[in-house]
């Protein structure tokens, strides 16, 4: 690994904390700040201690500093611009989800990538999560058998004010992309095809799609549902929602923070068979459960190392499918396949 890495960070806004944290941990210095609103710029940098050049457009900041990488923590909309000015630039790019906004410059920007051999990576960061890698290791277990459902819940009333409340399709674009993402991390399966309702509730502070209801066809006849909500106050879910997964022989419950457990047929008995309980008896790779710094660490790790990150563009295109078929459905009323 080379003794310093460098990157230019675009989109003050959105940036959360883990970004800054990760960087420092793994030894990557921020060489630039970049948002439309410097004055902005210029408050986060004081904010987490950033002795760092401000700049209110990236191609200056490319021309007048050193980086081998750019971290995009702008709006959906901008990211296909700001990562193909990276990508021609010679940068690697690790970009806040979800890639694109439509499928054409998702493909666009996995194409240049891999054009341009470089590294290119989707902050996924919930895929990383203790309880998920715990229940990846049951499942390769095979306590429950072949799976043949999974059902998510999330209800969180967030208020979170700013740009996403303007946005359309909010809860399929800007947090339903993270359990579809960890139905594909837990099952290895994509999805097939979509039936979705979208609508915003009475008393939605949100301007459009803050609720909604979806139900994939996957690989394998694997049925994968998704209830959710933005504006649902009272009783919320953990932001990893509620999960039951349905295999031939069992299944597995996970309350969204740390109680996992299970049950498989044994014999028998009557009406039901007996059933045998189980929960995780090992802790996974704690490299693999640390969300941003584990999405981070795959990052520089692809670069230095050629070791491929799970949430590379070029297999997070088909989270983003989800999302946009998700989308068509609600649009047109009907089932559709989900785009590739």
């Amino acid at each position: 690994m080379p003794r310093k890495l460098e990157a230019i960070l675009v989109g003050c806004g959105a940036m959360s904390a883990e970004w800054i944290r990760s960087a420092k941990e793994l030894g990557v210095e921020i060489c630039a700040l970049v948002d439309l609103n410097v004055e902005l710029a210029r408050g986060r940098a004081a904010e987490f201690r950033l002795d760092a050049p401000l700049f209110d457009n990236l191609d200056e900041a490319m021309e007048k500093v050193r980086a081998q990488m750019l971290f995009d923590c702008t709006i959906p909309a901008a990211h296909t611009e700001i990562d193909l000015k990276a990508f021609a630039n010679g940068l690697h790019v690790l970009e806040e989800k979800p890639l694109a906004t439509n499928l054409s410059d998702a493909h666009r920007l996995v194409d240049t990538a891999k054009k341009n051999n470089l590294v290119h990576v989707v902050v996924q960061n919930r895929r990383f999560n203790p309880g998920l890698r715990k229940i990846r290791r049951l499942l390769s277990d095979g306590l429950i058998g072949d799976i043949t459902t999974v059902n998510v819940d999330f209800f969180v009333p967030a208020h979170f004010g700013g740009f996403r409340e303007k946005m359309d399709h909010i809860l399929l674009i800007d947090m339903a992309i993270h359990p579809f993402d960890a139905v594909r991390c837990l099952t290895g399966a994509d999805a097939r095809s979509v039936y979705c309702e979208e609508w915003n509730p009475k008393g939605s502070w949100w301007q459009h799609g803050a609720s909604a209801h979806a139900i994939f066809q996957m690989d394998e006849g694997i049925r994968f549902t998704f209830r959710g909500s933005w504006c649902s106050e009272g009783l919320r879910t953990p932001w990893d929602a509620t999960w039951r997964v349905i295999g031939t022989k069992g299944t597995i419950l996970w309350d969204g923070l740390e109680d996992i457990r299970g049950e498989y047929a044994t014999k028998p008995n009557g009406l039901f068979y007996e059933n045998a309980a189980f929960a995780p008896t090992e802790e996974p790779d704690p490299r693999e459960t640390r969300g941003h710094l584990s999405v981070m660490t795959q990052f520089l790790r692809e670069i230095t190392e050629g070791l491929p990150a799970e949430t590379r563009s070029a297999d997070n295109i088909n989270s983003l499918a989800m999302v946009l078929g998700a989308i068509e459905s609600a649009n047109r009323g009907q089932r559709v396949p989900v785009p590739v």
